[in-house]
């Protein structure tokens, strides 16, 4: 003889109630849906990039400033106070040849 079924049975009302609730809810997981192909070439599909770890770096020092106090010694006109000095002078020149 079958074992009986321990498990209380719930009366069919609750029962239709609990099934309305999940189909109301709607489903658990959402379907995806198919992506359209519009090509006719298959393209391999870019997939994982990783980050640079070289064993060594490339440059073996960094690179030197070239403007330093003896190059600005040298050419005094790569600092900012000339420049304008110079910039005024030919703003004035420009206004003389222009009356």
């Amino acid at each position: 003889m079958a074992p009986k079924d321990s498990r209380k049975k719930d009366d069919p009302k609750a029962q239709t109630a609990k099934v309305a609730k999940a189909v109301k809810s709607g489903p658990t997981f959402k379907k995806k849906a198919k992506k359209m192909t519009t090509s006719v070439t298959f393209h391999r599909p870019k997939t994982l990039k990783k980050d640079r770890s070289p064993k060594y770096p490339r440059i073996s020092a960094p690179p030197r400033n070239k403007l330093d106090h003896y190059q600005i010694l040298k050419c005094p006109l790569k600092t900012i106070t000339p420049w304008f000095s110079l910039l005024t002078s030919a703003l004035t020149r420009r206004r003389l040849r222009m009356q």
